[in-house]
């Protein structure tokens, strides 16, 4: 896969391809196993690029460790570049220590596979294991670098139920996660996170209420929602309250990175 550029300006390699979304991990990939042609001809990432200049970014044949597992996968769209998932509750989304099988990374490598398909997992968003609904997979990394070079362009929308009364308003606090502790904290040596939420109703000091993300950090919603007194209904870890949590993701509209169509997707429209 190439990325061909006609450079405007003059600026060094690297610097260019941090602008045109190139990811500093995927350009160390391009660097390694992959070229950079400038004009046809290999150049180094510290060559300075003239006006004029034609540079080309040729990514190398991924390569995918995962064990494949024939596992239920619940496509909601899909084109060339693109997959968006339903991911169940209770299914991690990659193999960890505590869960080094049965993930959604098994079993779309699986379905890669299928398809013939020679590529890794590019999650362009993730959902906690207990957190259900829609994801975007990018089928190839340079998918991902334009995806997630801003992420606010991502518009998502997710339900829940929380402890107590809400209304609308903004969370703009920052989420901090120290000495690699599962638990995150809103602390002000953290990365800045913001969350949108509105109520949808009160019923028995319970709101049901839905969130939009401007960021996406880890737990970001059940951080933020338990840093204003309303954690999530069931929510062991950042509220009082055994059970289980009902946080699903309902929503994703988004510009294609290649057909520059809007395209959106609600929970209605899966099968489920």
């Amino acid at each position: 896969m190439k990325r061909e550029f006609i450079v405007d300006y003059p600026s060094r390699i690297d610097e260019f391809a941090y602008e045109k979304g190139i990811s500093k991990k995927s350009l160390k990939v391009i660097k390694m196993k992959g070229d950079i042609l400038v004009n046809g001809i290999h150049q180094t990432v510290r060559y300075v690029l003239k006006e004029g200049d034609v540079v080309t970014f040729c990514y190398p044949q991924e390569e995918n460790h995962i064990t494949p597992e024939n596992l239920p996968l619940n496509i909601v769209y899909e084109d060339s570049y693109l997959l968006i998932i339903y991911k169940s509750k209770g299914m991690p989304c990659i193999p960890t220590r505590g869960h080094p099988h049965h993930t959604l990374a098994n079993a779309l490598t699986y379905y890669f596979q299928k398809i013939q398909l020679s590529s890794t997992i590019h999650f362009v968003n993730r959902l906690d294991r207990e957190t259900e609904g829609l994801m975007m997979v990018a089928k190839y990394r340079h998918i991902h670098d334009i995806m997630c070079k801003d992420m606010q362009h991502i518009y998502r929308k997710y339900t829940a139920h929380v402890e107590g009364k809400v209304e609308s308003g903004t969370i703009d606090l920052p989420i901090y996660r120290e000495d690699k502790q599962m638990k995150r904290i809103v602390d002000e040596r953290g990365k800045p996170s913001t969350t949108h939420y509105h109520c949808l109703q009160y019923k028995d000091q319970t709101s049901f209420i839905e969130c939009q993300l401007e960021t996406g950090r880890t737990h970001q919603i059940r951080v933020h929602l338990s840093a204003i007194g309303h954690p999530l209904v069931g929510d062991s870890l950042y509220g009082q309250c055994q059970g289980e949590f009902d946080l699903k993701s309902v929503m994703i509209a988004f510009v294609h990175p290649v057909t520059q169509q809007i395209i959106t997707l609600r929970k209605k429209e899966c099968i489920l």
